[in-house]
């Protein structure tokens, strides 16, 4: 279960929003309409609008509520670009609290096609427009976006949840999908995810791996052959959803209700606030969590809490976080790329960590704590763990630092995902040198060149080389065993 800021919602749009969640938890999809209370609108705001070109994609049309957003929207157009219809969607959209970044489905496209890559995925230009915007925008906390595509851009939305299993996205919704694309490039193979070419374009099989929202809103009916087979596709894809409304949402009355409609489905797809505790307990403070309960019959008396690393909440942070919980311990995930948007320090790192150790510690009745980093979270983990008050660090059971670099950072900078340490950079390794008495586990894959493992004095840290780079081949499995000294 995914938690955070709280933005605004209605109680409605809560309420939606935990039917979801729960759905997400079970592994059991919504299998009919999202319920709606009509009656019940978002508070509306002023609209802000930028325009700027980004490299190969052309121009990203923003449109930006008054102070911080609820959500960011990556909005694909139709066929015919970023039009005065979309632009309409997506003020409508931004006047409920929603951040919109407007992408010509055409030039997004044709970006691919003269990409150097051999097959299509959309994913890497999509998560480099929301960081892009979101960085351009300065807001305080990174949000992982709603992909929402209409027409030519309802299928690329879905396709780009099932070749990311593990997807930086919230969720997805399709606006009346046209039933392929059209590209003379194959897509990307992916766990659980192909794409068939036929009839003039390709068309894309269940994703069974998909493991967020895909919401499909359908006015126009088209060919009961097209409507056959989307309704087999919403059948077979987990998370998924239809919703069918009148009108043909091209003008008038008909695209506002579309618009509104739309609006309360992405509130709804929005991270729920954290959670207020009993009278009198510790409390949790303010920050981007997902929260990973224990197996059903395990039960542990630790509890773990992870920092991810600068890629968010995703892939190797969440495969590793689901196989402790499956050892019997609660995981406290944090999102490091969010967490560390905005400047911290040591100091105040620390304290925040301090609270989630006492407060979830109080709620789940657990007493030790194992704490575990990976890349930018292993990073910035020393210095935090260095600065807790007493009381708290003697609750420390053990300390997993895998893929620790020479350097840490205390914000998040562009330079960071290609390497590049920012001139406030820390150095690791003394750090680490001053948790003594604590039990340290430093893992690198065999294949990494850059890590501060063989760094760390002898005997301060158990050193441990896996197969794999940066990312260990994502042998979860094996290093959950190794985090929990196993």
């Amino acid at each position: 279960m995914t938690l955070g800021r709280s933005n605004g919602m209605t109680r409605a749009g809560r309420a939606i929003a935990m039917a979801l969640a729960c759905a997400m938890l079970t592994g059991e999809a919504p299998t009919r309409d999202l319920p709606v209370a009509p009656a019940q609108q978002p508070t509306r705001h002023a609209v802000q609008t930028m325009r700027y070109n980004l490299t190969d994609l052309g121009e990203i049309s923003v449109y930006r509520p008054t102070g911080e957003p609820a959500g960011i929207v990556l909005f694909l157009s139709d066929r015919d670009g970023w039009s005065a219809a979309r632009e309409k969607t997506a003020r409508t959209l931004a006047a409920t609290g929603l951040m919109v970044a407007g992408i010509s489905t055409p030039s997004l496209m044709r970006a691919m096609q003269r990409s150097h890559s051999a097959c299509n995925n959309a994913n890497y230009p999509l998560i480099d427009i929301a960081r892009d915007v979101q960085h351009r925008t300065a807001v305080k906390v990174y949000r992982k976006p709603v992909l929402l595509g209409y027409g030519e851009g309802a299928p690329l939305a879905y396709a780009s949840i099932a070749q990311w299993s593990n997807a930086g996205y919230l969720g997805a919704i399709s606006i009346n999908p046209v039933p392929r694309l059209t590209s003379r490039k194959a897509w990307c193979a992916a766990p659980g995810f192909s794409a068939v070419h036929g009839n003039g374009g390709w068309h894309f099989a269940p994703g069974k791996s998909v493991s967020v929202p895909w919401v499909v809103m359908q006015q126009q009916p088209g060919q009961a052959k097209d409507r056959r087979a989307l309704m087999n596709l919403v059948a077979a894809v987990p998370h998924a959803s239809l919703i069918d409304l009148p009108g043909n949402g091209t003008e008038g009355a008909s695209a506002d209700r579309l618009a509104l409609r739309t609006a309360t489905t992405i509130h709804a797809l929005l991270p729920l606030p954290i959670p207020a505790g009993a009278a009198g307990d510790v409390t949790i403070p303010d920050m981007p969590l997902t929260l990973v309960p224990p197996a059903a019959g395990r039960q542990s008396d630790l509890m773990a809490i992870a920092y991810s690393g600068d890629g968010g909440w995703v892939g190797i942070d969440r495969d590793l976080a689901a196989q402790v919980a499956a050892a019997g311990l609660p995981v406290v995930g944090v999102d490091s790329l969010s967490y560390f948007w905005s400047a911290r320090t040591p100091k105040g790192a620390a304290e925040d960590l301090g609270r989630l150790i006492r407060g979830f510690g109080q709620r789940w009745n657990k007493r030790k704590v194992l704490l575990i980093g990976y890349s930018f979270g292993a990073d910035a983990l020393p210095y935090i763990i260095d600065n807790l008050a007493p009381d708290v660090r003697a609750r420390i059971d053990s300390v997993a630092l895998l893929g620790l670099s020479s350097t840490a950072d205390f914000q998040f900078h562009l330079t960071s995902w290609i390497d590049v340490s920012s001139s406030d950079a820390l150095p690791t390794v003394p750090a680490i040198t001053r948790l003594h008495g604590l039990t340290i586990r430093c893992v690198r894959g065999r294949e990494e060149t850059d890590s501060a493992c063989p760094a760390i004095p002898k005997g301060v840290a158990q050193q441990y080389v896996v197969p794999g780079g940066h990312h260990f081949d994502r042998n979860a499995a094996l290093l959950a065993k190794i985090v929990l000294g196993r």
